[in-house]
């Protein structure tokens, strides 16, 4: 039973379903609160023992920060962006409590299939049968998710998952399968960040599950995965006419590589938000004023960090990936490849989107990456006392 809850629970939060059918109904509210309530007594051994994980409360404690500065400060919030900041932090605590049961670690990586699955289906379907059904981009597929950058970031993190959660180092037919989905769904966004990570990610998953004499399948795999992208890339561009939003994107990887126009797009607004965040370096300008700029926003996380806590809050942001690291990089392949392969993620995405901790859609990407690091930290202290135990006997 709580397979199939968990199962329902992640696959409604992470193919974003539960947010796009709470536009007249408080679905999404619903789900994650009666998730909250019934996995937290559930599981609550597993809470527990998170909660003694330092690492743990950091990054928890940036999700909860932003209520407690919105309480505190002088501005005047509504109630929809106090309910938003509480349910982010909530959705994050029970996926990590999820992938903190070993029991649910199928669970979880069969989710993450089923969400890019239905994630691609709704992409498709946009891009052949109706376009902009769902997607507020003109042009560009994106599903439950409406913004098309959010469904390429999704896609990928949830085939990571999938990819690295399999033990078996051989790469199966659903693992080809599952690839082939994640290229073709992440294309059809026209999400120049997702388009170009693409192939960097799915990669590293292929080499962190692979032995090192499957190298030579890993390249090959590699240079696979970027023949195919381009061959369905130059499928749509001939077969259908594109929107100008996406022509120009297409336009872009294939002129200048992604990086010419967009780096010039983003660098501004980047450095427009880094000049308001010069405004108080220390503590920020306020929480949620990167939503209430002009133009789209900072499209980058470290600087978002900067604008609303100031140099503290992106120092407790950088100090979450680099424990991260520092926790994975000391446990064998098997058992650290998850948390690397979300943090290249996390990094990756950082440099183009500001809103990471703000989409309840790939927040349990974070969720199991902590509970991760968290099962090998134990896993090490036990082979430790295990260690100690025996020099003790010896001795005597």
């Amino acid at each position: 039973m709580n397979r199939v809850l968990a199962f329902m629970w992640l696959v409604m939060m992470g193919t974003n379903a539960a947010q796009y059918y709470s536009q007249t109904e408080a679905v999404q509210a619903a789900v994650i609160l009666l998730g909250a309530v019934y996995f937290l007594f559930a599981f609550r051994s597993q809470f527990l023992r998170l909660a003694l994980f330092p690492d743990y409360l950091l990054l928890l404690g940036i999700f909860v920060v932003p209520v407690v500065l919105m309480w505190t400060s002088d501005r005047t919030f509504a109630r929809g962006e106090y309910t938003s900041e509480a349910a982010f932090a909530l959705v994050f605590v029970v996926s990590s409590v999820l992938a903190s049961r070993v029991q649910l670690a199928r669970t979880v990586a069969i989710a993450g299939y089923a969400i890019v699955v239905a994630a691609t289906i709704l992409n498709l379907y946009e891009l052949f049968i109706q376009n902009n059904v769902w997607s507020l981009a003109p042009g560009r597929s994106a599903g439950f998710y409406l913004n098309p950058n959010i469904s390429g970031e999704a896609l990928l993190g949830y085939g990571l998952v999938y990819l690295v959660s399999r033990v078996d180092e051989r790469i199966r037919a659903a693992d080809v399968v599952l690839i082939c989905l994640v290229v073709v769904g992440v294309f059809v966004t026209f999400s120049r960040a997702s388009i170009l990570a693409g192939p960097v990610l799915l990669t590293l998953a292929i080499a962190l599950r692979a032995s090192r004499k499957q190298l030579l399948r890993v390249v090959l795999g590699a240079v696979a995965i970027s023949l195919m992208l381009a061959t369905f890339g130059f499928f749509v561009l001939h077969n259908f006419e594109l929107s100008k939003d996406a022509e120009v994107r297409v336009l872009s990887l294939v002129e200048e590589g992604g990086v010419g126009d967009y780096r010039e797009d983003r660098g501004m607004a980047a450095a427009e938000s880094f000049d308001l965040a010069m405004e108080s370096p220390l503590t920020g300008v306020g929480v949620r004023t990167i939503y209430d700029m002009a133009g789209d926003g900072p499209h980058n996380m470290f600087i978002a960090m900067m604008v609303e806590y100031g140099i503290l809050g992106l120092i407790a942001y950088v100090i979450v990936i680099a424990r991260l690291i520092a926790i994975a990089r000391r446990a064998p392949r098997k058992q650290s490849a998850l948390v690397l392969v979300i943090v290249a993620w996390l990094i990756i995405f950082s440099f183009a989107s500001h809103d990471l901790l703000s989409t309840a859609a790939t927040i349990p990407l974070l969720g199991f990456a902590i509970a991760r690091a968290r099962q090998i930290r134990d896993r090490r202290f036990s082979a430790a006392r295990t260690i100690a135990s025996s020099r003790v006997s010896c001795e005597y």
